[in-house]
């Protein structure tokens, strides 16, 4: 999701006019160009109509993520000379070409100043989008927990585990989906339970970790990890931090590593629950910390990916990556996969966070924690409603695939498929399908689908990320059911 394609800036209020003679009415109509970044373009066009008490409505077409004639506002149009301001939009009219010139705004572009240059024409359309003809899977069976599942289940010892937003953690028999026990959490469950040495971790919303016995249920200790409950606020509220999820926790050594909304990273005893170690970063960490070779690494809401030496919590580096993160760090030897808010793709040294390689995505957050194998990283994004292939060690592009809904979570790798939850939200301006699909690992060509209707309101679908197991592949919905399906 880039939330800034839900708010249109009121922009100028300056009175129309200008000296050299353009005119609200030669402005009026269809410019169709492209955006230029990173050696790549990509197609974009605005629709001005007539200007009305000096403001214009405006309505922006960007195939990339499909946005279609999406309107934006009725901004104060601007003109002096050959300057046209428009809204966030600031152009310089090149006569000689016939073209308006100017620079992506920040509103919807941010950190990079990305150069657009469109040229006037009748009409500007979406190219054509191939649906997603495939077979309909049908469950092997379902499980109702009454209450939306954000974050995903976890499976582990014939058993999948799952957290829901009332606070329930389930345990299902993974062949037939029976309630083997259920725990009632103090809050939301928000993150995947981990299940380590016949231990079930997970963190929830009333600021406490809580450790269960796999098997049964039963309660081995409870800690305060955040001081305070954890607050989330509605995708329509404009303060919203679209913080669906919260850290899981990463299980190595005899210690639980766990981030927290409050920006610091925790190292705990996994018998008892005892804080090791703690460190704080600028702002939130909303995702599990990876550990590899002595090292802790992790993302944070205040730009920057850290790595720390998880003996006793010492910075060994950190690296600003100019946007939010909000994912957890895959690693294949020395490269750490990561992206964020500002539509970047990274991969880190992990020695020394220097950046390896950078892919863009386009007018995209990442969201999505990659899954590495065999050196191939599988990731999804929120606007370009794709799931990719990268090669881990060069970021070099393999496939990618039009899966028609934000892919937040992380995807499941099998042999032969990806595995991948699509959501979206009632009202937003790009259509999007609640899904679960899966793919084809070498070519990305979806094989089946199983979709959700929306509701009349809110978000739907799969946000979370799918599990595999011997039993089939997992999946939790925010319509409160657990789904089994066929691998």
């Amino acid at each position: 999701m880039a939330a800034a394609l839900l708010v249109a800036p009121a922009g100028d209020t300056q009175p129309q006019g200008g000296p050299a003679g353009l005119t609200a009415g030669d402005l009026t109509g269809t410019w169709a160009g492209t955006a230029t970044h990173d050696g790549e373009s990509q197609p974009l066009a605005l629709d001005l109509g007539p200007a009305e008490g000096g403001r214009v409505p405006v309505s922006l077409s960007v195939p990339i993520t499909y946005l279609d004639h999406v309107m934006l506002g009725r901004p104060m149009l601007t003109v002096h000379g050959d300057s046209v301001r428009l809204g966030p939009f600031a152009f310089i009219y090149d006569r000689e070409s016939g073209t308006l010139e100017g620079t992506m705004p920040a509103a919807f572009v941010p950190i990079y100043s990305i150069p657009i240059r469109l040229r006037k024409t009748a009409r500007f359309d979406l190219p054509s989008r191939a649906p997603l003809a495939v077979p309909e899977a049908r469950p092997r069976w379902t499980f109702d927990a009454g209450s939306p599942i954000w974050a995903g289940p976890t499976v582990a010892g014939g058993l999948v585990y799952a957290g829901t937003q009332a606070g329930w953690i389930y345990a299902l028999d993974e062949r037939g989906g029976a309630r083997r026990w259920a725990y009632r959490a103090g809050g939301p469950v928000r993150t995947r339970p981990v299940m380590a040495k016949g231990a079930l971790y997970a963190q929830s919303d009333d600021g406490f970790l809580n450790a269960l016995e796999a098997k049964s249920g039963k309660l081995r200790w409870r800690v305060r990890i955040n001081r305070r409950p954890i607050e989330r606020l509605p995708f329509s509220n404009p303060a919203s931090r679209f913080d669906r999820f919260g850290s899981d926790v990463t299980v190595a050594a005899g210690r639980l590593y766990v981030g927290m909304h409050e920006g610091r990273v925790l190292a705990i005893d996994a018998s008892s629950g005892r804080i090791v170690w703690e460190f704080g970063a600028g702002d939130a960490v909303l995702s599990a910390p990876a550990v590899s070779d002595g090292r802790v690494l992790f993302g944070s809401y205040d730009h920057f990916v850290y790595a720390l030496e998880a003996a006793t919590g010492r910075l060994l580096w950190k690296r600003d990556t100019q946007g939010a993160v909000v994912s957890t760090p895959a690693i294949a030897g020395d490269v750490a996969v990561i992206g964020n808010r500002c539509y970047d793709l990274l991969g880190l040294d992990v020695r020394s966070g220097d950046v390896v390689w950078k892919r863009y995505v386009w007018m995209s957050w990442v969201e999505s924690s990659a899954s590495i194998v065999d050196s191939v990283a599988y990731v999804g994004s929120s606007d370009a409603v794709a799931v990719y292939a990268f090669n881990a060690r060069d970021g070099r592009r393999l496939w990618a695939s039009d899966v028609h809904g934000w892919a937040w979570g992380q995807p499941a790798v099998s042999d032969g498929r990806v595995y991948m939850g699509t959501s979206g939200q009632v009202g937003y301006p790009v259509r999007h399908e609640g899904a679960m699909l899966a793919l084809d690992r070498a070519s990305g060509a979806a094989l089946w689908r199983y979709s959700v209707a929306p509701p009349d309101s809110g978000a739907f679908g799969f946000p979370g990320s799918p599990a595999l197991g011997p039993g089939g592949v997992f999946a939790g919905g925010l319509d409160g059911h657990v789904y089994a399906f066929a691998r």
